[in-house]
C-alpha cells in the first residue's frame, strides 16, 4: 500500500516531459484537418509556426472563396478540383487545381511534420492529400447556390415534420401521463389529509383491535404506493420530453452542418455537446446504479426479522425516509462533480472555479455554518430515528404530519393544510406524537364547592365506560394509569388523570371522554371551574 501511495506521489510531483515540437491546427469550416509542426526551439531563418499556419489558412480561404454577383459561385469547380503532390528535395508541396486554374500551393509537408507524425514525408503528403481532396470538394459543394437552396428546403421540411411529431407526442403521451399524475397527486393529498386528521373513524375492514392500533402507521405506509406510481409517471413524461429535446438538438446540428456559414458553429457545438452528454449519461448511470444499491439495502433491511408488529410498522416508515434522504444527498454530490467537469468541457477553467469557490467559501464561512449544521443535524435525525415521513410531530411551535425529510430540512403539513419548511439547524426541540404509543393527559376543573371525591368517581366511571366500548378497546393500551387532584385554587379544583393509547389516538379519545364527563357532571349537578389552559393540537 505504501509503495502505491509513493508511486502516486511521485507521478503527481514529477515534471512533465517537454515535447520537441510545437503544432498549430489547420481548419476548414471550423473542422480541424491536420496540424503542422515546427521545432520547439526554431533555428534562425525558419518560418514561425504562426506565420506558417496563417499562410495555409489563407490558401484554403482562396480556394473556397466566392466571386461574382448573386447568385455567387466559387472560383474553383468542385467537380474538377484535384490536390496534387510535387516533391521538392526533402519536402513535398501540396497544391490544388481545377479545369480552369493552374495549381495553387496550399501546404508543404516538411521533415519536421513527418517526424511529428512518425511517418515519411511521402506518406504524410499522401495522407494530407486525401484529407484536402475530400474536404475541399465538400466545402465547394456546400457553397453552390443551388445546393444552398436545396438544403434550405430540406431544413424547412424537417423542421415542420418534427414540429408535427412533437405536437402529437405531447398530446398523445405527455398530456395523458401528466393528467394521470395529477390524479395520483390528489389521491396522495387525500390520504395525507387522513393522516393529518387521525380522529376519522377507521374503515370496516380495520374493525379488529389489532388493526385499529396500527391504523395510523398502516395509512402512512399505504401512501407510498401512489407516490411510487407518481414517480414512474413523472419519469415517463421526463423521458419523452428529453427525447424530443435531443431530436430537436440533432436536427439543429444537422441543419448547421448543411451551410458553410454555420458549419464551424456546428462542429464546436457537436464536439462540446457530445462530451457533455457523455458526462451526464455517465453520471446518470452511476446515479442509477447507486439508487439500485440503496434500494437493495432497503429491501434487505425490510426483510430482516422484527421483534414485534409495531416495530416492523415503524421500520417500514423509516426505511423509505432514510433511503430517500441518502439518495438525494448522493445525487447532489454527483451533480456538483458533473457540473465541474462540464465547465471544463465548455472552456471554463475548472481549477479557477474551484479556487474562486474556495476563496468565496472562506468569505462566507460564518454564513455557511447553519448550512453545515443542517446536514449534520439531519444526519443525526435519521440515525437516531427521531422522526420519519408520516410521523405527527411538533417542532418548536409547529405541529403537523412529516411530508418530506432530507438531510437539510423537514417539511410538515399542519392542521390548516399549510406546508411548513424547517431547516434542521433551527430546531430546538421535537415532540413525536406517533412514536410507538401516546398518552392522554386528561385534566378537568370543577367548582371549589363541588364534591371532589364524587367528581373523581364520575371521571373514573366515564373513562371506564368509554374505554370499554368496542371502538376504543384496541386503542387504549392502559385504561387508567392514575387519577388525582392536581391543584387547588379559589377558581377551581383541577382533577388530572392519565392513560396510555395507540399512536395519535389520544386526541379523539380525549374528546370522547370529555363528552361522557360532561354528561355525568350535568346529571350529578357538579359545576365546572375555571378553564384549564393546555395546548390543543387537534
Amino acid at each position: 500500500m505504501r509503495s502505491v501511495l509513493f508511486l502516486i506521489a511521485l507521478l503527481a510531483t514529477s515534471a512533465p516531459i517537454a515535447s520537441p515540437y510545437i503544432t498549430a491546427p489547420i481548419t476548414l469550416d471550423g473542422e480541424t484537418l491536420f496540424r503542422v509542426a515546427a521545432p520547439a526551439n526554431p533555428q534562425p531563418g525558419q518560418m514561425p509556426i504562426a506565420a506558417r499556419q496563417l499562410a495555409v489558412q489563407n490558401a484554403l480561404a482562396q480556394l473556397v472563396a466566392l466571386a461574382g454577383v448573386p447568385p455567387r459561385y466559387t472560383l474553383y469547380d468542385p467537380r474538377t478540383i484535384k490536390v496534387q503532390i510535387v516533391s521538392s528535395g526533402d519536402q513535398a508541396v501540396l497544391s490544388a487545381a481545377d479545369a480552369h486554374h493552374a495549381p495553387a500551393s496550399i501546404v508543404t509537408a516538411t521533415p519536421v511534420d513527418a517526424k511529428y507524425y512518425g511517418l515519411t514525408v511521402t506518406a504524410l503528403a499522401y495522407r494530407w492529400q486525401g484529407i484536402l481532396q475530400n474536404k475541399l470538394r465538400q466545402a465547394l459543394v456546400k457553397r453552390q447556390p443551388g445546393v444552398e437552396e436545396h438544403n434550405a428546403r430540406r431544413v424547412g421540411i424537417a423542421g415542420g415534420a418534427l414540429a408535427i411529431v412533437s405536437m402529437l407526442v405531447w398530446l398523445l403521451v405527455i398530456v395523458p401521463v401528466n393528467r394521470r399524475a395529477r390524479l395520483i397527486e390528489r389521491r396522495v393529498e387525500q390520504r395525507g389529509s387522513q393522516l393529518a386528521h387521525p380522529s376519522s373513524a377507521p374503515s370496516p375492514d380495520q374493525s379488529t383491535n389489532h388493526e385499529r392500533r396500527r391504523h395510523f402507521l398502516a395509512l402512512a405506509i399505504r401512501t407510498k404506493d401512489p407516490e411510487r406510481q407518481l414517480g414512474i409517471l413523472r419519469a415517463i413524461a421526463a423521458t419523452f420530453i428529453w427525447i424530443l429535446v435531443l431530436v430537436w438538438f440533432g436536427v439543429a446540428v444537422w441543419a448547421f452542418f448543411l451551410f458553410p456559414q454555420t458549419t464551424p458553429l456546428a462542429n464546436k457545438v457537436l464536439q462540446t455537446a457530445l462530451s457533455v452528454v457523455a458526462i451526464w449519461i455517465g453520471v446518470g448511470l452511476l446515479n442509477r446504479l447507486l439508487d439500485l444499491t440503496i434500494a437493495r439495502v432497503g429491501i434487505a433491511w425490510r426483510s430482516r426479522h422484527f421483534a414485534s408488529a409495531e416495530e416492523r410498522a415503524r421500520e417500514l416508515l423509516r426505511i423509505p425516509t432514510v433511503t430517500s434522504a441518502m439518495s438525494g444527498f448522493k445525487t447532489l454530490i454527483l451533480i456538483f462533480i458533473a457540473l465541474l467537469v462540464t465547465l471544463g468541457e465548455v472552456g471554463i477553467p475548472v481549477w479557477s472555479v474551484v479556487t474562486f469557490g474556495g476563496l468565496t467559501a472562506i468569505g462566507i464561512t460564518l454564513a455557511a455554518q447553519n448550512f453545515v449544521r443542517d446536514f449534520v443535524n439531519g444526519f443525526l435525525v435519521l440515525v437516531e430515528d427521531q422522526y420519519v415521513v408520516g410521523d405527527y410531530i411538533t417542532i418548536n411551535a409547529q405541529s403537523g404530519i412529516v411530508e418530506t425529510l432530507t438531510l437539510r430540512m423537514v417539511q410538515i403539513r399542519d392542521t390548516g393544510g399549510n406546508l411548513v419548511t424547517i431547516p434542521h439547524s433551527s430546531v430546538t426541540f421535537v415532540i413525536n406524537h406517533s412514536r410507538n404509543w401516546s398518552r392522554v393527559d386528561y385534566r378537568v376543573s370543577i367548582d371549589p364547592g363541588a364534591d371532589t371525591a364524587k367528581a373523581m368517581d364520575l371521571i373514573r366511571r366515564a373513562i371506564e365506560e368509554v374505554t370499554h366500548q368496542e371502538q376504543w378497546r384496541g386503542v387504549v393500551l392502559e385504561p387508567l394509569e392514575w387519577i388525582g387532584v392536581e391543584s387547588l385554587s379559589r377558581d377551581g379544583v383541577i382533577i388530572r388523570a392519565s392513560m396510555k393509547t395507540a399512536p395519535l389516538r389520544q386526541f379523539e379519545l380525549r374528546r370522547a371522554i370529555n363528552e361522557r364527563v360532561r354528561a355525568l357532571f350535568a346529571s350529578a349537578g357538579i359545576a365546572l371551574g375555571a378553564p384549564v389552559t393546555e395546548p390543543t393540537l387537534y
